[in-house]
C-alpha cells in the first residue's frame, strides 16, 4: 500500500468525525450529509485561492483532483466563513495550500479539525519567509508562484514518488510560462529610477517594489484596506502628490468603491497622472499569468509614454 493509499484509507474512516463539528450547521440548514464520495487514488488538493489551485493542477493534471475555495472575485477571502462543503474537502485532502499571514486564517481552523490525518499544509507566507504583519498579497510578487510550484512538486513527489518525474516535468513547464513575469518586472525596473507611486490599497505593492518603485502613501492605503477613513493629513498629502506630479502614477484596486479612492482617481485624471487598474482577486476564466501580465504591462506602457 502506497503512502497515498494509506492516507486515503485513513480518511475513509476519519472524515465523518471531522464534519461532525459542522453537524449543527447542517441541522439548522435542514440538510443531510452527502454520501461519502469514493476515493479516486489521486492526490487530493484543496487551495484557498484560485492561482494556487492553478499551479497544483498544472503539476498534477490527471494525477490529482484540485478544489479551490475562493473561486470568484465576488468572494472576500479575508471574511470568508468555511462551511460543511469546505470541511468535507479538507477531510479528504492530501495537501492544503493556503496564503497565510492572516489572509485566509479560516482555513487553519478547518485543518485543525482534521489534525492527525496526515494532510500536508503548504503556507505560502512561511514558504516566502514572511511573518505576521507583512503584506499578505504575496501573489503580485513575480517570483512567488515559481517558489510555490517548486514546493508543490516536492510535496507531490513525496506522496506519489512513482510519478515524481512527471510532476517535475510539468512543474518546469509551468515555471517557464511564469518566467515572463519576472522578465517584465526586470525590464520595468531598468527605467523606474526609484520613482514614487501612490496606491489605493497595498494589493500590488510587492510587484511595484520588484519593479523598482517606492510607495508614497502607505498609511492612506492601509486605511482603505481596513475599511476605515484616511486621516485628513493623509488625504491632503496624497492630493498634493497628485497635483504636483510627485508620483509617477496612481494604482487603483478597482474592486474597492471607496469614495476616497474614487476622489483620488478623479483627481489623478484631472491632473493627468496615469492610473494603473488592478484587482485583488483573479478574474474568472483567466489564468494567473495573463492576469498579472496585463497589470505589469500597464506600468510598462506608462513608462514608454513618459519617454515619448
Amino acid at each position: 500500500m502506497t503512502d497515498l493509499q494509506r492516507q486515503n484509507w485513513w480518511r475513509q474512516t476519519r472524515w465523518l468525525a471531522v464534519v461532525a463539528a459542522f453537524v449543527a450547521l447542517l441541522t439548522l440548514a435542514g440538510c443531510q450529509p452527502a454520501a461519502q464520495p469514493q476515493q479516486s487514488g489521486k492526490i487530493n488538493v484543496v487551495a484557498t485561492l484560485g492561482f494556487y489551485g492553478e499551479a497544483a493542477q498544472a503539476i498534477l493534471e490527471n494525477r490529482g483532483n484540485v478544489q479551490t475555495i475562493i473561486n470568484s472575485p465576488s468572494i472576500d477571502a479575508e471574511s470568508y466563513e468555511p462551511d460543511v462543503k469546505t470541511a468535507k474537502l479538507v477531510a479528504k485532502a492530501n495537501v492544503v495550500v493556503e496564503n497565510g499571514l492572516g489572509y485566509d486564517s479560516w482555513m487553519d481552523r478547518v485543518v485543525a479539525a482534521n489534525e492527525g490525518s496526515g494532510t500536508k499544509t503548504l503556507t505560502i507566507g512561511k514558504l516566502m519567509g514572511k511573518t505576521t504583519g507583512d503584506n499578505p498579497h504575496l501573489w503580485s510578487d513575480p517570483t512567488v508562484m515559481t517558489q510555490v510550484t517548486r514546493r508543490l512538486v516536492q510535496q507531490f513527489s513525496r506522496i506519489e514518488p512513482r510519478h515524481a518525474a512527471e510532476f517535475k516535468r510539468r512543474g518546469a513547464a509551468y515555471e517557464q510560462q511564469l518566467a515572463v513575469l519576472a522578465q517584465t518586472a526586470r525590464q520595468i525596473k531598468r527605467h523606474a529610477n526609484g520613482q514614487k507611486v501612490a496606491v489605493s490599497e497595498p494589493v500590488f505593492d510587492l510587484a511595484l517594489t520588484a519593479m523598482g518603485y517606492r510607495i508614497s502613501d502607505g498609511h492612506f492605503a492601509q486605511s482603505i484596506e481596513e475599511d476605515s477613513d484616511p486621516t485628513p493629513a493623509d488625504i491632503t498629502q496624497l492630493q498634493k502628490q497628485i497635483k504636483h506630479h510627485e508620483i509617477a502614477f496612481f494604482v487603483e484596486n478597482t474592486q474597492n468603491s471607496s469614495k476616497n479612492v474614487t476622489a483620488m482617481v478623479n483627481l489623478a485624471r484631472q491632473y493627468h497622472v496615469p492610473v494603473v487598474k488592478v484587482t485583488e482577486t483573479m478574474p474568472t476564466h483567466q489564468t494567473y499569468r495573463a492576469w498579472m501580465l496585463a497589470q505589469y504591462r500597464q506600468v510598462q506602457r506608462i513608462q514608454e509614454d513618459s519617454h515619448e
